[in-house]
């Protein structure tokens, strides 16, 4: 389908979906919880949109999506977008140890004992 024909049919239904959208959809489909197919009639979206989303921003061989097809300005936003997730992901990491040093301390002599 050519851009003027897919620009006519987003513009009949009247949706658009930004960036982020898309790229929150395709990672759904990537997780491989549900198909794709799933995961479009999930977000009322078709199967087709989905299928061009995850063309454009699914990670290729290379481990990422075509950078070189990328503006500047999306470029920067990428570097954003994977900052922050970066930062997300540190702090889980840290949650994550200090659950694990909780749980595997021995409790101390001052806790209280079971009655036998």
């Amino acid at each position: 389908m050519s851009d003027e024909r897919k620009h006519e049919s987003e513009a009949k239904c009247g949706r658009r979906f930004d960036e982020t959208y898309k790229r929150h959809a395709v990672e759904l489909t990537l997780r491989g919880e549900r198909t794709a197919v799933a995961v479009a009639r999930e977000l009322g979206v078709s199967a087709w949109s989905l299928r061009q989303w995850r063309k454009r921003y699914a990670p290729g061989p290379g481990g990422g999506a075509a950078v070189a097809d990328l503006t500047p300005e999306q470029k920067d936003e990428e570097i954003r977008r994977l900052r922050a997730e970066l930062v997300h992901m540190q702090e889980r990491e840290l949650i994550l140890k200090k659950s694990l040093g909780i749980l595997s301390e021995t409790p101390g002599s001052g806790m209280p004992r079971s009655p036998r």
